[in-house]
C-alpha cells in the first residue's frame, strides 16, 4: 500500500508538470476514486461545452503565381461541441483509479482573422497601412461532422474525514473534429474574390482539478477549481476563386491554437444507483468556457464477481 501511494504521487505530480507545459473542456467527472483496489469499470459519458480560443500563424495567399505571407491571429469565440465517450477504467489501489476513453465530437463556430493585410492592394503604403493598424475579415463559420477524440486519465482520493473526502484528478483528451468547408471574400483583393476550400481543427485539452466532497446516503456532492490548458492547431487550405473563376491560384493558413482562460471552477453530484451503477451529473466554467457533462460508470465485479 505504501508503494502504492508513492506512485500515485508520483504520477499525479508527472502528469500535472507534462499537461502545464506541454498540452486543457472534456468531462472531468468525480474527482475521487470510484472503483477499489483490482475492480474493472466500463462506461459512457456526454459532454456539450463552449470556448473562446486564438490561434496565432501565417497566411499564404498565391496570386498569378507570385506568394503573399501574412502574419495572422484568428479568433474562435464559443467554439460549440459535442462529445461522446466509451470509458474503461480500472482501480490501481482502494484511493486511485486510472482511465481510458475512446469517442467522436463535433464542432460549430464562426471564425474571424486579424492580420497585417493592407486594405488596397493596389495602395499597399496606404497611411493605415503604415502605421500598422491590422485588418480584421470573416473566414466563414466551421460545421464540422463527428470525428475522432480520445483520452487518459487518473483520479485519486487523498483524505476522508467522516462524509468529507478531498480528491483530484488529472486528465489529457484529443479531439479531431471533421473538416469544415469553408468559403468565404478574400481579405487581400475584397468583393469579387473568394477562399473556397477546407479547415481542420485538432487539439488537445488538458485539466488539472483538485475538489472537495460531501457524502449524504448514496448522493455525493463536489465542488473545487481547476486548470485548463489548449494546445493544438487551426489550417485552412484551397483555391482562390476570380469572379467564381479558377486560374489556379491557392491559399494556405496553419495557426496554433491556446485557450483565452486557464483556471475555472468545476462542481457536481454523483449518485449510486446501486451497488454496480454510479450516474453523475456536471459543469465547469471559466472566464471564456463552459461545459456541461454527464456520466454513467458500470462495476461488473459486484454484478458478476470478476
Amino acid at each position: 500500500m505504501t508503494n502504492a501511494k508513492a506512485l500515485l504521487v508520483v504520477t499525479l505530480v508527472s502528469m500535472a508538470v507534462f499537461t502545464s507545459t506541454a498540452l486543457g473542456g472534456a468531462p472531468m467527472g468525480p474527482p475521487m476514486a470510484l472503483l477499489g483496489e483490482g475492480n474493472w469499470g466500463v462506461g459512457g459519458e456526454y459532454g456539450r461545452d463552449s470556448m473562446d480560443l486564438r490561434a496565432h500563424g501565417t497566411l499564404q495567399a498565391i496570386y498569378g503565381g507570385i506568394p503573399f505571407d501574412f502574419v495572422e491571429t484568428v479568433e474562435i469565440d464559443s467554439l460549440a461541441m459535442n462529445m461522446f465517450f466509451g470509458t474503461l477504467a480500472y482501480g490501481v489501489c482502494d484511493n486511485w483509479d486510472i482511465f481510458v476513453r475512446l469517442g467522436a465530437a463535433d464542432a460549430q463556430d464562426d471564425v474571424s482573422g486579424t492580420g497585417n493585410v493592407p486594405r488596397n492592394p493596389n495602395d499597399p503604403n496606404s497611411l493605415v497601412d503604415q502605421l500598422g493598424v491590422p485588418q480584421t475579415y470573416p473566414l466563414d463559420s466551421l460545421d464540422s461532422d463527428f470525428g475522432f477524440a480520445w483520452g487518459v486519465g487518473t483520479r485519486a482520493t487523498f483524505c476522508r474525514s467522516g462524509p468529507w473526502a478531498f480528491g483530484g484528478l488529472v486528465q489529457a483528451t484529443f479531439f479531431k473534429p471533421g473538416d469544415s468547408d469553408i468559403r468565404y471574400t478574400d481579405p487581400l483583393w475584397g468583393a469579387g474574390v473568394e477562399h473556397v476550400g477546407e479547415a481542420s481543427l485538432d487539439f488537445w485539452e488538458t485539466q488539472v482539478s483538485l475538489a472537495v466532497s460531501y457524502q449524504v446516503d448514496t448522493l455525493r456532492l463536489w465542488a473545487g477549481p481547476f486548470l485548463q490548458f489548449v494546445v493544438g492547431d487551426f489550417d485552412r487550405d484551397g483555391d482562390i476563386l476570380f469572379d467564381g473563376e479558377n486560374f489556379g491560384d491557392t491559399f494556405n493558413a496553419s495557426s496554433d491554437l491556446q485557450q483565452e482562460s486557464e483556471i475555472g471552477a468545476h462542481f457536481g453530484g454523483d449518485l449510486s444507483i446501486s451497488q454496480q451503477v454510479d450516474l453523475w451529473v456536471e459543469g465547469q466554467i471559466t472566464g471564456d468556457s463552459w461545459l456541461v457533462g454527464v456520466g454513467l460508470i458500470f462495476k461488473p465485479q459486484e454484478s458478476f464477481g470478476m
